[in-house]
């Protein structure tokens, strides 16, 4: 996390803030959400504004990047806001021989986000190397061996056609993104056009190659405070400092941030062609990047005002779309949440 307050140390950022850090100077900022509490009134944020899930990158026992999952897990309370897997390709590469009874443990817990006539949902961000389809019909028998129904795998890339032929070569169901945007360095696309984006090149590739999908949609793409301080994950990138003293430093809020409408708009959207093409979304599911990538650009979490109090206008804004039909005939709608703490 230490990375992540560097980034957004400036002033101008400070506007992306969770709502649980704190402001030290116009330069320095401390985030800090390894408590009970603080993951108390994320849960209540995301719940009251009508949730279904969040998908957790799932880092298993990296020390220091299980926080936030534990922490959701030792909830007293969760307010039917569910969980499921993003795995990572190459790291299920690396656990191969003991992936499969861990995460059927995790699939027969009764907040394990279940699809598709109760199929575990899984996520699986990057084609893995060493697993093929032998090994992911294992995790089927596995989860039959459990009493479970064989978990609704879905393949997380930046091409739907491409990723397609990988998912059918890997046995799965469907495939969807993580992320739209991508870039690390130059101009950042202003939020309506990766908005079309998204609309073009993920669901119209669906559309027209026929291809199942848990529909994506997109909080923001917006990498600035990482190019203005690279964190260490990512290669290649070198920093462009900005030259404007920070106590003079404006929140940096352009046509590239998503507004709350903007938001609404493309999340009504999402909901709308997943409930419009029922033969290539079996699953009736949205995922929304993200809950808390507050410095690469796409979140929901409540950020910190000026005053210290929570900011919650993103979540307002989606709120009477998630809240419309309570008796969930509408898609589920779950953000991508990656650990707060993770890549130290």
């Amino acid at each position: 996390m230490k990375e992540v307050e560097r980034s957004l140390g400036p002033k101008k950022f400070h506007f992306r803030l969770p709502f649980f850090a704190e402001v030290k100077s116009d330069a320095e900022v401390a985030i800090d959400g390894d408590a009970q509490a603080t993951m108390d009134r994320e849960i209540a944020y995301a719940a009251d504004a009508g949730l279904d899930y969040w998908a957790f990158v799932d880092y298993w026992e990296v020390q220091g990047l299980t926080i936030a999952l534990r922490r959701y897990l030792g909830a007293a309370e969760r307010r039917d806001l569910r969980f499921c897997f993003i795995e990572e390709g190459e790291r299920l590469d690396s656990h191969r021989a003991t992936a499969w009874p861990r995460l059927v443990g995790f699939f027969k817990r009764p907040d394990y986000v279940k699809v598709a006539d109760g199929r575990p949902l899984m996520f699986v961000f990057g084609r893995p190397a060493k697993l093929g389809k032998a090994d992911f019909h294992a995790l089927g028998e596995a989860c039959a061996t459990a009493g479970l129904k064989k978990p609704y795998l879905v393949l997380m890339g930046w091409d739907p056609l491409s990723d397609w032929e990988a998912a059918k070569g890997l046995g799965f169901d469907a495939v969807s993104a993580y992320a739209a945007g991508g870039q690390y360095q130059g101009a950042m696309w202003p939020f309506a056009q990766l908005a079309e984006h998204v609309k073009r090149n993920y669901w119209g590739a669906c559309r027209q190659h026929g291809i199942p999908t848990v529909t994506f949609a997109a909080a923001g793409w917006d990498t600035r405070p990482r190019i203005e301080h690279p964190v260490s994950w990512t290669k290649g990138v070198s920093a462009v400092p900005d030259p404007t003293p920070t106590a003079r430093q404006k929140p940096l809020i352009d046509e590239v941030v998503a507004t709350p409408a903007q938001l609404a708009t493309h999340l009504r959207d999402a909901l709308e062609w997943t409930a419009q093409n029922p033969g290539l979304t079996p699953a009736n599911a949205v995922i929304i990047y993200a809950w808390n990538e507050c410095d690469e650009g796409g979140w929901l979490i409540p950020t910190l005002k000026a005053d210290g109090g929570p900011n919650t206008d993103r979540l307002d804004a989606i709120r009477p779309l998630l809240k419309k039909n309570t008796q969930r005939a509408q898609p589920a709608a779950g953000a991508d949440k990656l650990p707060r703490d993770a890549r130290p």
